[in-house]
């Protein structure tokens, strides 16, 4: 009897399974969890974190049979809570809902109005290194989804705008009345299917809804209802730990729209405003300025606010830097773009191949750097080519500031896109290990007369855009002929000894006259917009005929043989990959 007894304890000590999940792999950092069986299959950890904070990327694990906690390949931490705006990440998950109110009191003008905000937002959002889902429901007395957030198109942010556009305003039979509700039930059932289909993801993907309205619900009963089953769905609760999660943003059209109507609907955050009467497309950029949270984005390259509003000339052209060199007889003053928190570039040639680093001021915003080091490009040598009757060679005219100490980025001071970065490739919306420079090439310089932009100065701390077209292909040749006919290059065998392949070229008067480049220009970047981003593909050298009264553009007709050559950092890849390695160029 004894024995059985035996023999029995020692089957149950067996058949009691060892842990499968590393207990130690479960912590988060500034927070603290609770685990529960101890890292058995099933086993549940779940973290709490200080006020103002919540758990990232997930609030809770499971250890699963294959010995893995849920997300145990990322580190849990306490992120501080959004200051209340629409909180974007890199890489982040994203489901934006978008509610098109189509009632009579709305009207048509109005809907094409909606619509065009909605078109405005998405390609807003699109401009961010992340790839949100969409869903897009018209309502009047019922719902209508124009988009899923299930749909295969649903991440296609072009073809979601089409898909908007392509809507029209008749399609709803019956406008009589305004049934919220129903929109509103329409975004719960489709995040209902989000959850049912991947917890973890939902559970780590942020949520906005934009209401466009012409007023209160007058159908379908209290919208604030499904508002609640929303949040709980969300998991969000009364400590506020989730409030991140979910934005819900009321969009009033037309003229007599009250706020006391919609508010309720709205998001109550830090005293953040969720609410605003819209006019035009104008006021609604202004809001999205106003709504977006980008502190976790502000080292994203080449963002900038839209140049054709606005005021702050910092948040137009947030990459920009002036650089003043110090000497006895003058002060030396370029430009140059932020690459980086410790780099800016700019031409060789503002700086004397002598020159002292305490001469070299660079103002970024408000504030004055000084050069820590100075790189030029190793093949710039400006005598180099007199024995080819090039006076002075700008060839490899770049070089490097890296500064004293580290920028400190924000919406007025931020670095630009350069080319074959893995930055550009999200600004261009190409991912893969497959991607080259070739393909930003292609991309940015697709044809052989493109627009471009750079940044000139004509009135002290004040900057303006200048419109230009790079010239290649069969174009570029119009820039070695017209340049060959200039006086002090006629005595040059082969203009290509000067006009290297290194050289973007503008300027002349085909098929527009370009403005020229002045000194105190150069060192700046010439930049290409691809859709909402800026992307630098050249920096500003030099000029054939100066048609400027020092830094400023003169009145006088624009010479048909005047051209201005930009370093083409297509060609500089392999020195800036070498010198800016954190930049993570392209393979």
């Amino acid at each position: 009897m004894i024995a059985l007894i035996l023999l029995s304890y020692i089957a149950l000590s067996v058949a009691v399974p060892a842990p499968l999940c590393d207990v130690n792999k479960i912590g988060i950092t500034d927070g603290f969890y609770t685990v529960t069986d101890g890292g058995h299959v099933g086993s549940i950890v779940e973290y709490t974190c200080p006020e103002g904070t919540y758990p990232y990327p997930v609030d809770a694990r499971e250890c699963f049979p294959n010995g893995q906690w849920t997300e145990d390949n990322e580190e849990a931490k306490c992120k501080v809570n959004s200051d209340g705006g629409i909180l974007v990440e890199k890489n982040g998950l994203m489901n934006i809902f978008i509610a098109i109110d189509a009632s009579k009191r709305v009207g048509a003008k109005n809907f094409q109005t909606a619509k065009d905000i909605s078109k405005v937002f998405i390609e807003k959002m699109a401009s961010f290194d992340i790839v949100p889902r969409y869903a897009v429901i018209s309502y009047a007395s019922f719902a209508k989804p124009i988009v899923r957030l299930s749909d295969d198109e649903s991440a296609d942010a072009e073809m979601v705008i089409e898909t908007i556009q392509e809507f029209k305003y008749s399609e709803h039979q019956d406008k009589q009345f305004r049934n919220t509700r129903a929109a509103l039930d329409e975004i719960h059932n489709m995040m209902a299917l989000e959850l049912h289909r991947n917890v973890t993801r939902f559970q780590r993907t942020r949520n906005v809804i934009l209401l466009m309205t012409g007023g209160s619900h007058n159908m379908g009963g209290d919208p604030t209802i499904v508002i609640k089953r929303i949040r709980e769905l969300l998991n969000i609760r009364k400590d506020n730990r989730r409030e991140d999660f979910l934005d819900i943003y009321v969009f009033g059209l037309g003229d007599y729209v009250e706020y006391n109507e919609i508010d309720a609907i709205a998001s109550k955050k830090n005293h953040k405003k969720h609410v605003y009467k819209i006019r035009n497309t104008e006021d609604m950029k202004a809001a999205f300025d106003e709504m977006l949270d980008e502190s976790e984005i502000l080292q994203m390259c080449g963002l900038a606010r839209d140049p054709t509003y606005g005021e702050g000339v910092e948040e137009k052209f947030p990459w920009i830097a002036t650089i003043s060199i110090i000497r006895r007889s003058a002060v030396e003053k370029c430009k140059g773009s932020i690459v980086s928190r410790d780099f800016v570039l700019t031409a060789a040639h503002c700086f004397h191949l002598d020159e002292e680093l305490h001469t070299i001021n660079i103002r970024v915003g408000e504030e004055t750097f000084k050069a820590k080091t100075l790189y030029r490009h190793p093949k710039y040598n400006p005598l180099g080519k007199q024995d080819k009757n090039v006076d002075r060679s700008f060839d490899y005219d770049l070089a490097l500031i890296q500064l004293d100490k580290k920028i400190a980025f924000s919406r007025k001071i931020r670095p630009i896109c350069l080319p074959c970065t893995s930055g550009t490739s999200w600004a261009l919306k190409k991912s893969g290990n497959a991607v080259t420079c070739s393909d930003h090439e292609k991309t940015l310089l697709p044809s052989d007369q493109e627009e471009a932009m750079f940044v000139a100065e004509e009135r002290s701390r004040s900057l303006e855009w200048k419109d230009v077209f790079i010239k290649r292909g069969g174009e570029r040749r119009s820039c070695l002929e017209a340049t060959k006919k200039i006086d002090k290059f006629k005595d040059i065998p082969d203009i290509k000894d000067l006009i290297t392949d290194n050289f973007l070229c503008t300027g002349g008067t085909e098929p527009e006259v370009d403005p020229p480049t002045c000194k105190g220009d150069a060192g700046g970047p010439l930049v290409v917009k691809y859709k909402q981003r800026f992307i630098q593909v050249g920096v500003i050298s030099w000029g054939t005929i100066n048609s400027c009264v020092g830094p400023k553009r003169g009145r006088d007709p624009i010479s048909p043989l005047s051209r201005d050559f930009h370093t083409d950092l297509f060609h500089m890849v392999d020195w800036l990959k070498e010198k800016v390695p954190e930049l993570e160029f392209l393979a």
